[in-house]
C-alpha cells in the first residue's frame, strides 16, 4: 500500500521520513502494505514475463501475440519434429533482425533462453518475496522494488 499525503495542496507518495512520521502515529497497516507489495510483485513478474527475453546477442518478444506463435512452432516440433509448413526459417528480433533457425535445435535453443529467463523472473520475484516476509517497517516495504 502505498501511502498517500498531501502537501501544498498536491498528492504525493510520503516520504521514508514522512512514513516513519506516520508509523510513529500508529495509522500504517503493514498488513495491508504488505499485501499490495506482494500484488506489485506478482504484477512485475507478469510484466517481465510478457515483455522479452535474450537470446544470442538479441532480444525477442515475448508478449502474448509472440508467445502465441513460439509456443506454435513449439508444439509442431514437439508433436513432429520438425518445424510446421512454410516456417521461415529465422526468428524476428525486436530491433527487427532476423536470427537463422535453420534447424530444430536452433529453435530449441531459443526456447531454452525464453524458458530460462521466465526462471529468472521467478526467482527474483521470490527473492522479492523473501525480503517483503523480512521486512517490519514501511520504509522497508516501499524500498522493495523490481
Amino acid at each position: 500500500m502505498t501511502i498517500q499525503v498531501m502537501v501544498d495542496g498536491v498528492t504525493r507518495d510520503a516520504t521514508p521520513e514522512e512514513l516513519l512520521e506516520i508509523e510513529s502515529r500508529g495509522t500504517v497497516d503493514i498488513a495491508a502494505m504488505r499485501a499490495e507489495k506482494n500484488e506489485q510483485i506478482n504484477a512485475w513478474r507478469a510484466s517481465a514475463n510478457m515483455s522479452t527475453f535474450p537470446h544470442e546477442g538479441h532480444r525477442f518478444a515475448c508478449d502474448a501475440l509472440s508467445r502465441s506463435d513460439i509456443d506454435g512452432v513449439a508444439n509442431h516440433v514437439a508433436l513432429f519434429g520438425t518445424f510446421p509448413d512454410g516456417f521461415p526459417g529465422a526468428w524476428k528480433a525486436t530491433d527487427n533482425t532476423l536470427l537463422p533457425l535453420l534447424d530444430v535445435d536452433a529453435f530449441r535453443a531459443m526456447y531454452s533462453s525464453m524458458t530460462a529467463q521466465g526462471t529468472d523472473n521467478f526467482n527474483r520475484s521470490q527473492s522479492l518475496k523473501a525480503l517483503l516476509a523480512d521486512a517490519i517497517t514501511p520504509e522497508e516495504i516501499a524500498a522493495i522494488a523490481w
